[in-house]
């Protein structure tokens, strides 16, 4: 019995190689010109909701604006203080850190010598330079985040001016289709998948903090704020960012303080991930953005690459946004399913 061929044209795979390769280029080489607007987009998205609040409150379109925006600037202030002030602690007491890390490698070194038979040749030096590379990946981290601040004045402009010309964006987004009916569906259920997630991302980071805070300081952890804090951060970036914010908490634990406070911070974190993945995520987030665990990994990995850790922290969002825009098009509904979690997606 012969089987016909699959009517998919070759020429038509093709074009859609050549666009994906396009776009992902566009989007790695002009980084620098769109990641501030899509940061912009995306807060502004945010922002929306209490101006609107404002607003049927009686108050006037820019005073509206006005006020959100100095929320907004309220809110980031705070957490650069407190971020910033954690940062200075550990920076007086970088030296030490650094003399106590080399001990327990070399320690742990000798170890594997004498148990394992583990031949470790020149093992201090080559501990000596691994403590340098790590210092060398958090002055890298920290470069990043300052680049971002660095570009965070155009931001701030281009928030304000999205917030003031909505309808007209609105509008011009509506007219590029001959359904303006579906086009105000995708907006608006666009909007709602990026608030709904990134508010209940930020709830659930508070929850996190606070479970940690907690946790850490019974067990008498040392910098049990900073770890803490920054634990409950990465958590903003999906699965990765569990694993990146614990395991960078356990290790600065394990070679400041020894195994009982390493052990500690693993219960700690462990317990909140359970709370996190069985309780706090279905009931704040829900099935918002409704991704499969592939979708979600690659996702985050690729945004990572194009875009650095704000990639990694926005991927979601916009692979959810895709998902909606590849439902509502007639032709990309096996796109919509095969970032889609459910079968019938």
């Amino acid at each position: 019995m012969s089987v016909s061929k699959i009517a998919i044209s070759g020429s038509y795979l093709i074009k859609s190689l050549l666009i994906v390769g396009g776009v992902l280029t566009v989007c790695y080489v002009g980084a620098s010109l769109i990641l501030p607007l899509l940061v912009a987009a995306i807060v502004a998205i945010l922002l929306d909701k209490p101006t609107q609040k404002f607003k049927q409150w009686g108050m006037p379109n820019w005073l509206s604006i006005t006020l959100s925006v100095l929320l907004m600037l309220i809110i980031f202030l705070l957490l650069s203080w407190l971020i910033g002030s954690q940062l200075n602690n550990i920076a007086g007491e970088w030296p030490t850190i650094k003399d106590k890390a080399s001990e327990k490698l070399n320690n742990l070194s000798q170890w594997a010598n004498e148990r394992l038979n583990w031949d470790y040749q020149n093992y201090i030096e080559n501990n000596k330079r691994l403590v340098q590379k790590a210092e060398g990946l958090a002055s890298s981290f920290l470069a990043s985040v300052m680049t971002l601040l660095s570009q965070s004045f155009i931001i701030f402009i281009y928030i304000i001016l999205l917030l003031m010309q909505k309808k007209m964006f609105i509008g011009f987004f509506k007219k590029l289709t001959s359904q303006p009916e579906s086009m105000g569906y995708l907006l608006s259920n666009s909007s709602k998948i990026i608030s709904s997630y990134l508010l209940g991302k930020g709830k659930i980071m508070l929850f996190l903090f606070a479970i940690y805070y907690l946790g850490f300081t019974l067990g008498s952890v040392p910098y049990a704020l900073f770890l803490a804090l920054f634990a409950a951060l990465f958590s903003i970036i999906p699965y990765v960012g569990n694993l990146i914010g614990g395991g960078i908490a356990v290790v600065l634990a394990f070679l400041y303080s020894g195994t009982t406070p390493a052990l500690i911070v693993i219960g700690v974190i462990a317990a909140a991930q359970l709370i996190e993945n069985y309780i706090l995520t279905p009931w704040i987030i829900g099935e918002e953005i409704n991704l499969n665990p592939f979708t979600t990994v690659f996702g985050v990995i690729l945004f990572s690459t194009l875009w650095g850790m704000v990639g990694a922290i926005i991927s979601l969002p916009i692979i959810g946004v895709l998902k909606v825009l590849f439902e509502r098009t007639n032709g990309m509904e096996a796109y919509a399913h095969l970032i889609g979690k459910k079968e019938d997606s």
